[in-house]
């Protein structure tokens, strides 16, 4: 093994730090309220955080000094294993709102999804190197990806977890547009899919429920409890916000404040100036992330910093829009600052991932390389 001196890309760690920090104020800031009613104890869900929040960091800074090119030859097996995740979590009996989406051992709890997303892009990018000669053929090089593309989708939305599986399809999607595939085979996939996603809806109520409510606010009608309270409390904070610690909406007006709607917290409390700071933060490493894609020399390792730059834009961008009212009403978290577990967890991993990636883009890679695993 050859060891190798990393040049870390503090564009790319700094705004992840930034933001990982940032939530620990924000979460206790949201939750004390219903912490200190639920639990008698106003830190109670921030020492959870913050246990998961040492897990994150361990695994970021575990993860960037890890050669990235590894995780090529042993995708197959990280998609399936998540698979299978997916398929158990569909069959086990507890259950939080009538969803099945998380899997509990013991104390801890494992949401299937957060991992399948990165196992399905790691995977989708060693597809797209493997079978580069094929991948303007529809049945050598296109349908063996996308095979893996909808059964993972698939099986996330059915749990239902609509807004997570579209968000996930949609980065697979953008990802294999970067490559050699053809956009007729995409685009003929995605048509298809459209009538299916549209019964799908229609099957749900509470999706139909939440459509109605945002199709009410966009013509000023009664929104949903949520949207309007978080609506109130971005109003609030004005340009400089409240203060820390000094939210109205967190006591009890908006459910789910330290979790999918934390940023409206956020708003309340630091105004429009820290919004836009941590917004700036997310374009840093949106920035950075396709810098790296765009000039790393290794095709996989092209693609998969494509696929998780992606993949965190888009989770920033609908969790900002939900809270501002600019889309439907979703169960998406903000990368890196909502309360949470496997999201943050896996989140800070592939955005360990990132770094390495990025410490390469000076580098030529050749094929004797390849075979080296750098520690």
């Amino acid at each position: 093994m050859k060891k190798v001196n990393y040049k870390i890309d503090i564009y790319i760690l700094i705004p992840v730090l930034l933001l990982i920090f940032f939530s620990i104020a924000l979460v206790y800031s949201a939750s004390s309220d219903y912490a200190s009613t639920k639990f008698a104890d106003s830190s109670y869900l921030l020492k959870s955080h913050l246990f998961k929040v040492l897990i994150s960091l361990v695994l970021f800074f575990f993860a960037v000094k890890i050669d990235y090119r590894i995780y090529q030859d042993t995708s197959k097996f990280v998609v399936i294993g998540s698979i299978i995740l997916l398929i158990i979590v569909l069959f086990t009996t507890s259950s939080v709102n009538n969803v099945n989406r998380w899997l509990y051992i013991g104390p801890l709890s494992i949401q299937p999804s957060d991992i399948a997303k990165y196992a399905l892009i790691l995977h989708i990018s060693s597809l797209l190197v493997k079978k580069e000669t094929y991948l303007g053929n529809l049945y050598r090089g296109y349908l063996p990806i996308v095979f893996y593309v909808l059964l993972v989708c698939g099986l996330i939305a059915i749990q239902p977890n609509f807004s997570t599986s579209a968000i996930v399809f949609m980065s697979a999607i953008l990802l294999m547009l970067t490559s050699k595939i053809k956009f007729k085979h995409i685009a003929f996939t995605i048509l298809t899919l459209i009538p299916f996603a549209i019964l799908f809806v229609l099957s749900k109520s509470y999706m139909l429920a939440r459509i109605e409510n945002f199709a009410e606010y966009s013509s000023k009608g009664t929104a949903q409890h949520q949207l309007n309270q978080a609506i109130i409390g971005l109003g609030n904070g004005g340009l400089l916000g409240v203060g820390m610690g000094n939210s109205v909406q967190k006591e009890f007006f908006l459910p789910e404040s330290y979790g999918d709607f934390i940023f409206a917290i956020m708003g309340e409390e630091y105004g429009f100036i820290g919004t836009l700071f941590v917004v700036l933060l997310f374009m840093l490493i949106l920035i950075r992330g396709y810098k790296t894609a765009k000039e790393v020399t290794d095709p996989f390792g092209k693609y998969l910093a494509f696929g998780i730059t992606t993949i965190i834009l888009l989770y920033a961008v609908v969790n900002m829009s939900v809270a501002s009212g600019i889309f439907p009403t979703t169960g998406v978290p903000i990368p890196f600052v909502s309360f949470g577990g496997t999201a943050l967890i896996f989140n800070s991993i592939a955005a360990g991932v990132l770094v390495n990636i990025s410490s390469f883009r000076d580098r030529n890679i050749n094929s004797v390389q390849m075979n080296e695993v750098r520690l």
